[in-house]
């Protein structure tokens, strides 16, 4: 996965920086894109974190600035904003400052937080060109956990969710209903809808790529990164110096690229309805071809939306309920051996099937005990935010034993927290990444309009000279 970021990481920078053209298109040079040899001029590729911080964000600053700055004039200005979106927004103002109808106003603000909360964690997944932030294993699925067991533990289904969002540790109340079974479809669709609304995220992260690869190719820029997985493929000396791995990666790539101009709508609907960690390509090659944005988008909303996210709710319902979850584990104790081979098993130990199910019953303990910790602590919690952290702050660091014991208690001893740290190494990486290029992008977008200047003042010079003689 990290062969294939960096590759489409690559691909963004050389699609985003033409953005930033303004009136120029009419030279040659804008409408072709930047040099070839801009991006490895010594002044840019230097602008790094690592090489050169203040500087790298200066102009990483700049980038930003200007990016909003552009995209608040594109939502301010858009039809969807002016017909619906403000008349909306003014009927919800008048409505909360008139205190009409609390309880309905109450519930609108809900459902905006809740539909707000889950698609933003789904374009946080997929916006991040291949190593986003993975929202789905930190959120989505602790939430069908916490629904499976509240369902365990009410004996119904009929409990609010919407209120597990950013801001909130609250448990789910159970309520006044009776008790009863609950079934494993009654809570697949408890958590269809958010999965749903996630699986819709991370379909929108994927347009970004693709109006930057059509903005491209529509202004006749030549697809640059095909050319490139072509040529790696091909070339068998590129093969032998980039390694197997990045072979392998671009073969399937290229591979990626043939369904999707071969088989259009349904070659996307195919390649977005399962885990596929190289799907930011597609919206590049789709871009790059020109297809229509509602094909490329229609597509990647129902197999993102829809089918991936259904299996996966499935799947993890299937493991999370204690039912099903205990008769996968007795097939899996059926097929799996008594023994590890090779020596592995010591005489007397348990079978790796009992080993496996102590394990996973062990982690869903251990998730449930933090889940009321962290409710019990919201309940009695009155601070903000800030408050607790200087708190703490001030409560571990006041000796080396406080320290020590605070230390000592960040230790992952789960496969979530575990993996809660493997993210966020991924994370701070992704985001140098996208520092430093943004930053060059910036910073090549200067040095061609400074070229730019430079021959419009040479043709200029150039022109008056007959004029004078």
């Amino acid at each position: 996965m990290h062969i294939c970021c960096q590759q489409q990481l690559r691909t963004f920078q050389q699609l985003q920086a033409p953005r930033h053209s303004t009136n120029s298109s009419s030279h040659s040079s804008s409408s072709t894109g930047m040099p070839a040899g801009m991006w490895e001029s010594p002044d840019i590729a230097s602008l790094t974190l690592a090489r050169s911080p203040l500087r790298t964000l200066y102009y990483f600053s700049c980038s930003v600035a200007s990016g909003t700055a552009s995209a608040a004039h594109f939502v301010a200005t858009h039809p969807i904003t002016l017909g619906l979106a403000l008349p909306l927004l003014a009927f919800y103002s008048a409505a909360k400052g008139l205190g009409y109808s609390e309880d309905t106003t109450a519930l609108i603000e809900e459902w905006m937080l809740y539909v707000t909360w889950w698609l933003g964690l789904g374009v946080l997944s997929s916006i991040g060109l291949g190593t986003g932030m993975h929202s789905g294993l930190l959120f989505l699925f602790p939430h069908m956990l916490k629904v499976c067991l509240a369902a365990e533990t009410c004996g119904h289904v009929d409990f609010n969710t919407r209120g597990d969002v950013w801001y909130s540790s609250e448990p789910f109340h159970c309520g006044d209903v009776p008790p009863g079974h609950v079934t494993y479809w009654q809570i697949f669709q408890k958590v269809a809808l958010t999965a749903m609304l996630w699986g819709c995220g991370t379909a929108v992260g994927e347009v970004p790529p693709y109006f930057l690869s059509y903005k491209a190719a529509s202004a006749g820029r030549r697809n640059e990164m095909y050319e490139g997985l072509q040529e790696t493929l091909s070339s068998s000396s590129t093969a032998k110096q980039a390694g197997f791995m990045t072979h392998i990666a671009a073969a399937m790539q290229a591979w990626m690229m043939r369904i999707i101009q071969q088989h259009g709508f349904m070659g996307i609907l195919l390649l977005a309805s399962w885990p596929n960690a190289a799907f930011d390509l597609c919206g590049i090659c789709c871009g790059a071809f020109l297809m229509p944005f509602w094909q490329f988008f229609g597509a990647t909303l129902i197999g993102k939306g829809v089918i991936k996210v259904s299996g996966q709710a499935m799947f993890f319902v299937a493991l999370f309920r204690q039912a099903s979850r205990t008769a996968i584990l007795a097939l899996l104790s059926k097929l799996l051996p008594s023994s590890l081979p090779f020596g592995l098993s010591k005489p007397g130990s348990p079978a790796p099937a009992v080993l496996l199910t102590g394990f996973v019953d062990s982690q869903i303990s251990k998730f449930q005990v933090r889940v009321s910790a962290k409710a019990a602590e919201h309940r009695a919690e009155t601070r903000w935010w800030w408050q607790r952290r200087l708190d703490t702050f001030s409560a571990n660091f006041r000796s080396k034993e406080a320290f020590q014991a605070w230390a000592y208690t960040q230790i992952p001893d789960t496969v979530a927290e575990v993996w809660g740290w493997v993210i966020f190494v991924l994370m701070t990486m992704f985001a140098v990444s996208c520092i430093n290029t943004l930053a060059q992008s910036y910073k090549a977008w200067l040095n061609e309009q400074q070229q730019l200047q430079q021959r419009q003042q040479q043709a200029e010079g150039a022109d008056s000279k007959p004029k004078q003689q």
